[in-house]
């Protein structure tokens, strides 16, 4: 019951960010840099391996609803809408491929540099 109100607290606040980020990002290009960015950081978390507690608060209710692929859907309907049908492709193709790389690098990144500092020291 615990994990299910940090997961709702964590989605709750995800919701309010994502509120004033839709009004607050106009660009694709920062759109798409708030996603690979939130992306990254899930990955980093779940690498972390924190407690259950934590775990449930930022990575799955917070950094899981924050990534705006919503935003990222309505924004390639646009394009498509607007007949530019090129740009809404390789629009959300970088946004969902980039966004599964970003996770993996969030999480090899910090997987990496533990068992590189385990050779060294």
């Amino acid at each position: 019951m615990t994990t299910m109100i940090l997961v709702a607290v964590g989605g709750g606040l995800a919701a309010l960010g994502q509120f004033v980020f839709s009004y607050a990002i106009r660009s694709r290009r920062r759109l798409s840099a708030l996603n690979l960015l939130a992306c990254a950081a899930l990955g980093l978390v779940f690498a972390l391996d924190p407690p259950d507690r934590f775990r449930s608060l930022v990575g799955i209710g917070f950094l899981a609803s924050v990534t705006p692929l919503a935003t990222v859907a309505l924004a390639t309907l646009r394009l498509t809408r607007n007949q530019e049908y090129r740009s809404a492709a390789l629009f959300f193709a970088a946004n969902v491929v980039g966004g599964i790389a970003a996770v993996m690098f969030g999480f090899l990144a910090w997987k990496s540099g533990i068992t590189l500092y385990h050779k060294i020291f």
